[in-house]
């Protein structure tokens, strides 16, 4: 087990996915999903399979007018597998400087895949909080 932080290469993958749905690129963010991928919309899990409608979702629901950064994360990798918690600013788009407007502790699982790439596997934007609503 090895518990980094920003220059781990899933990191790196994060801040990709983060901009990647800033600017609606879906095509970049199918290739940072494993096949098997779920993306959490509480309490709902979507299939990478419907990743356009879930993040057009997700979007419309929690970012209707705002984009998403990274601040600091922690990487636990075992073997193949990593878990990432990540801090993310959600900040309004049109603000004059980028002050944070909301702060939320994802969390993540990532999988190497059998070209030795790291893939989303679950997508987990409320972090914890997800079980307010279990």
């Amino acid at each position: 087990m090895e518990a980094t932080n920003m220059h781990h290469p899933v990191s790196q993958l994060l801040h990709a996915m983060h901009s990647a749905v800033n600017s609606n690129d879906i095509q970049a963010l199918q290739t940072l999903y494993c096949d098997d991928a779920v993306l959490i919309d509480k309490p709902l899990v979507a299939p990478r399979t419907d990743l356009l409608n879930a993040l057009e979702g997700f979007k419309a629901k929690y970012m209707p007018e705002h984009v998403v950064s990274q601040g600091d994360d922690i990487v636990v990798e075992a073997g193949d597998t990593a878990l990432v918690i990540s801090k993310l600013y959600v900040n309004e788009k049109h603000r004059a400087e980028n002050t944070s407007t909301h702060v939320r502790k994802a969390i993540y699982v990532f999988r190497k895949n059998s070209d030795g790439l790291w893939q989303c596997a679950i997508d987990n934007f409320f972090g914890v909080d997800l079980v307010d609503f279990a």
